[in-house]
């Protein structure tokens, strides 16, 4: 069976990747505009976060196939780097979670 890597090629998959993740900064910065209600936009709430969770939805798709069949990313190595930063983070911020909670 191949795969979506098999059919584009790893550099086009890090490139579809990379569109992805700007299109998510996009939607970010216009969910954390609408809520803030500053530089307002006329888009409503509910359009904005259709789009935010469908270019969430497109990054993580991409993020998926490049850890699980791209070959470049160890699947043990991103998930315990993944969790160390969530650590450091809620460090950062002084909370005090227990890791199942993470």
């Amino acid at each position: 069976m191949s795969t979506i890597v098999d059919k584009i090629g790893v550099p086009a998959l890090l490139e579809q990747t990379a569109e992805e993740c700007c299109e998510l900064a996009q939607a970010c910065l216009k969910m954390a505009r609408k809520l803030r209600d500053e530089n307002p936009t006329p888009k409503s709430v509910e359009d904005i976060r259709d789009n935010l969770v469908e270019e969430m939805a497109d990054v993580d798709v991409c993020l998926e196939h490049i850890i699980n069949t791209a070959d470049i990313v160890d699947v043990v190595e991103f998930h315990t780097l993944k969790l160390d930063k969530t650590i450091r983070w809620c460090k950062r911020l002084d909370l005090h979670m227990d890791l199942e909670e993470l």
